[in-house]
Order: C-alpha cells, then structure tokens, then sequence
C-alpha cells in the first residue's frame, strides 16, 4: 500500500526499528531466566497459532497442553523440513492469510528450486533490530539508526560503473566484492575513509580478501572499530588472518533468508542466540532444527536448515548477556558434507583444519564429484610449486582416503555471481 507516495509498510517496519531498537538492546541483559519467559510467552502464541490456524498442524492432533505449557510442549511436534512445506505449501499457511497480498522471503538453497516464505508484517523492523544489536556487539562502538556503514556485499556493478555506491535513506556506502584488488585498494580506501564509517560489513571471504591487500600495502583504517561478517562459513584461516592484522572484534552473524533464527558472536567469541527472535536445537547430527517465533502466517516450528553447528562446550559467558549459547560455530551445510573412500561422511571442519597448515593457499574451493572424486582449486598467496600442492594433496587423502584429487592453481576464486558468495566447498553427491 502506497500513501503520499511512501510505502506504509516501510514506514511501519521503520517506526518498529526505531521504537523497538532500544528495548532489544537492554533486553539482551536481562537474566537468562526473564528472557526463557518472554521466550516462552511468543513460543506458545507460535504454537497457539498453528495449532487453531494452520491446516497441516490441526490436523495432526497434537494435543498441546497450553494451560501448563513449557517448552517440552514444542517436542510434540515434528520436525519439517524444506521439501515437505514444499509438497502441502498452502496447508503450512494461517487460514486468515490464505486469501491475502503478502510479502516473501526467497531462497534458492543448494537445490536451486526457489523457496519463499511469508514475511509476518514487522519481519524487516524485527529483522534489522536484531543486525543491529549484533553490530553492537563491541562494547567500544554501538551501533544506532543511520549511523554510516560500510558494505562489501550485495552490489555487483553494471560494466562501466564504478566499484561502489551510497545509499542515503541508510546511509550504506557499497563496494563491491567482486573488485577487490590492487587496482581498485586506492579507491576502496578512499571511499571508506570518506564514509567515516566506523563498522565494516561484508562476506568473510570479502573481508579476507580486503585484508591481505591492506597488509601487503601497508594500510591501516584505524576508524573501522568493528568487523562484522554474515551469509559465508567463516574459516578458521580467514578469521586468523583478519583478526590479526585488524585488532578489533570480528562479529559473525548466523541466520537464514526464512528468519527463523538469528545467531551472532559477542566479544568474547561466543555465539549466542536471539532467544526473543527463536528457538534453536541441535538434532543427533548436529544439524540445526529452528523454531521462528514472530512469523505467525506461515509458522516455521522445529524446522529443518540443513545447516550443520559445531555443538557448544561452554554454555555461560562473561559478557553478562542473558542470551543461551546454542553452539560453538557453523561446520557447513548438511548436503556438502564430504564421503570418504569407504563411504563415511566427514564434517567440513575436518577439510578446513587441514587447510591451515598450508599458508601459501590464498583461497580453496573443493567440489565432490558423484564417484567421490575431489577438484580442488587454490589460488596463490605465494606461488604454489608442484611437491606444496602435492603435500595438500596428501594431506587431504589422510581424511577422505584413497581418492582421486585433481588439483588446479586460479588466479581467484570466483563467487557465484547470482549469490555473490564464495562456497569452499561443495558436494555433487546428495545424501
């Protein structure tokens, strides 16, 4: 709906940011114990709403006690994941919305078939408050509406425009991940210095990247005081090598495009859930079953991410925030695990750890063929000779055992120019 010319629902998602934006960041510090209440209150609204509305769950005869609920009523539902919403996708959708113009949120997944999601009517308000707390996540900058930032993400140019872009209503300063290199490095740092942005978004591998130009050429940005990444694998090589040369904290932000969950590092290094945006567990593989608690159109409860978490250690923190621990990082997705020789499945993290005992490898990228052979394309820090390649080689048979690995140096990883990301590794084999 259009009002004077302005989008009313943008509006309304702009006011919720600007009412609501202070709430969430005193909230984070309330006790574990308010926030598993206000937890509980939007968990059982959830399941009072698909339990009384949505067709696929009144149907199923779940008997849910809501005069004595507690969160042990969510297990009495059962787990859903993409292909099954898609199979009976109207039946997952709140009856009073059936015949309504609604909002979505696509993904495409690793299958490539589009995927979309009704977005309840604060989704973009709820969804930016929760980014932002995150990017306030440094106790030495806090992070407040229109403040400027930068971006190095989500902006290909067109051929013949230039590498970067400003968008005022957000005060976003764009540049591109795709033109990162010494020809451009003048010009980013130019335009970062220009933004007097003191938060620096952008992929991981955008940000390495970026990095190890500043470091080769002796750059320092001392007004960028966080480093905030999202939507790639954060790889321990990566996360080494920014740190290192940065010094100030790294924020790694875990969510999906279906926003049923939102995950992100406080400067401790531990991840900590939005418990007031959603519930997330861990099935026996690890993988992370989410539960959405503000998308009351298409309920998504204990549904299935095929993302697969590092299961966490520690479950307290010295930030003092009251916010659960739900797991130490993200290996991968569950449908680019690897297969051995003798046909075990491997964690990601096994790949990744390897990687790091070989310094001169810029960037990796492995695709898993269907007969279990591996392609595996480096390009260079420093020039790579045949004996340092076949080393990597060996050392990745160690873990995927005897078979074929055809090795290739790249002048650069290329990112998927449909989602500007770079995938390390991939899997053709579909388990």
């Amino acid at each position: 709906m259009q009002l004077a010319g302005i989008n009313t629902r943008n509006l309304a998602n702009g006011l919720y940011i600007v009412n609501n934006y202070p709430k969430y960041l005193a909230s984070q510090y309330f006790s574990t114990e308010k926030i598993k209440e206000l937890q509980l209150r939007k968990l059982k609204f959830i399941l009072q709403t698909a339990i009384n509305e949505v067709p696929f769950y009144k149907t199923l005869n779940l008997k849910i006690d809501f005069n004595n609920f507690s969160e042990i009523e969510l297990q009495k539902f059962p787990i859903v994941t993409k292909a099954i919403i898609r199979e009976n996708y109207n039946s997952f959708i709140s009856e009073k919305y059936v015949n309504k113009k609604l909002q979505y949120k696509s993904t495409s997944g690793s299958s490539g078939q589009p995927f979309k999601v009704p977005k309840c009517y604060y989704s973009d308000g709820i969804e930016q408050c929760m980014m932002f707390r995150a990017w306030s996540m440094n106790p030495a900058f806090k992070y407040s509406f229109h403040k400027p930032c930068i971006v190095l993400r989500s902006f290909s140019p067109k051929v013949g425009e230039p590498p970067f872009k400003v968008d005022k209503i957000l005060n976003y300063w764009y540049l591109s991940p795709f033109d990162i290199n010494q020809k451009n490095l003048g010009t980013y740092v130019q335009f970062i210095k220009k933004s007097k942005a003191q938060l620096l978004r952008g992929y991981p591998s955008s940000i390495y990247i970026l990095t190890l130009l500043l470091k080769e050429n002796n750059i320092r940005l001392p007004q960028i005081k966080t480093l905030f990444t999202s939507s790639e694998n954060l790889l321990p090589h990566y996360k080494k090598v920014i740190q290192e040369y940065w010094q100030i904290p790294l924020i790694d932000w875990y969510g999906q495009n279906e926003r049923t969950v939102t995950v992100q590092i406080c400067e401790y290094g531990n991840y900590h859930n939005n418990d007031e945006y959603g519930i997330v567990e861990l099935d026996e593989n690890n993988q992370i079953i989410a539960t959405s608690l503000n998308n009351n159109i298409m309920p998504l409860i204990r549904y299935a991410t095929n993302d697969i978490a590092i299961p966490a250690k520690n479950k307290t923190c010295s930030c003092k925030r009251g916010l659960s621990i739900p797991f130490a990082g993200i290996d991968g997705r569950a449908d680019d695990l690897l297969i051995k020789d003798d046909n075990t499945i491997i964690a990601t993290v096994n790949i990744y750890n390897a990687m790091e005992k070989f310094p001169d490898v810029k960037q990796f990228k492995i695709i898993q063929q269907t007969d279990k052979s591996i392609h595996l394309f480096l390009s260079e820090n420093t020039k790579l000779s045949q004996e340092y390649i076949c080393n990597i080689e060996k050392e990745l048979k160690q873990r995927l055992g005897n078979v074929l690995i055809t090795s290739k140096v790249v002048n650069e990883i290329e990112r998927n120019k449909n989602t500007e990301k770079i995938k390390s590794i991939e899997s053709l084999i579909k388990l």
